[in-house]
């Protein structure tokens, strides 16, 4: 199997899941395949967020660059970014880096094409909300990308921070973020829903909304296993 190079660190909950995700989807076949070796390059979240809180995304693009470049000295086939956030920045770090890496949002608008969804609402922390990076891909295909309402953003970015931190919800805060899905199915009459962060299902699950659920972070560790097996 390949060698997947995972840059993670920035959401302590995500480089989790991924890692735990890539071992629980080869699982299954793992008689035939074994696990593929996974490495890691967890970098320093409190400098990440320090240039991203300040839009200095030529930095974040460069920094993280080069922990890719690390991984793939270590002998890592491709890579990927445990962080939908730092996607914002997916075009340039690619630009800077020879480690081919596999996109969340490519992913996510696959699925979103085969599953033949129209209409969704994107949740996830503000930076992923508020950029192009979905918006601009899924607006080519003809998909409608709606959002929160500014309020609503700050609500759900911040109980993203919170459950990354701890792991564990404030009262009322899953409550409340039903309360917008609500809304926005009412309002917007989406879909689909995807759950732009590893932190989202934690908040919110495919059960307990009556749209389609697209977990970003799931299908990207989907694409990831199929590329080590390939």
């Amino acid at each position: 199997m390949k060698k997947v190079g995972i840059v993670g660190g920035i959401d302590p909950v995500s480089t989790i899941a991924y890692y735990r995700g890539i071992i629980d989807a080869c699982s299954p076949a793992f008689e035939e395949h074994g696990y593929p070796e996974i490495a890691v390059e967890s970098i320093d979240m409190k400098r990440a967020m320090f240039h991203v809180d300040n839009s200095r995304w030529d930095q974040v693009s460069e920094f993280i660059a080069s922990k890719f470049e690390v991984l793939r000295a270590g002998g890592a086939a491709f890579g990927a970014i445990a962080s939908t956030a730092l996607h914002v920045a997916f075009d340039e770090i690619q630009s800077q880096t020879f480690l081919p890496l596999v996109s969340v949002v490519d992913a996510t608008l696959n699925y979103t094409i085969q599953h033949n969804l129209r209409n969704l609402c994107l949740l996830g922390e503000k930076v992923t909300m508020e950029s192009d990076c979905f918006r601009q891909m899924f607006e080519k295909e003809e998909i409608r990308l709606v959002l929160p309402n500014p309020e609503e953003q700050d609500f759900i970015h911040n109980a993203i921070s919170s459950v990354g931190r701890s792991s564990v919800l404030k009262e009322g805060t899953k409550k409340n973020i039903l309360a917008i899905i609500d809304r926005i199915i009412k309002d917007e009459h989406i879909d689909g829903l995807i759950a732009g962060s590893a932190a989202i299902p934690l908040l919110v699950t495919a059960d307990e909304v009556s749209v389609h659920y697209v977990d970003s972070s799931r299908i990207h560790i989907h694409n990831i296993v199929e590329i080590c097996k390939n």
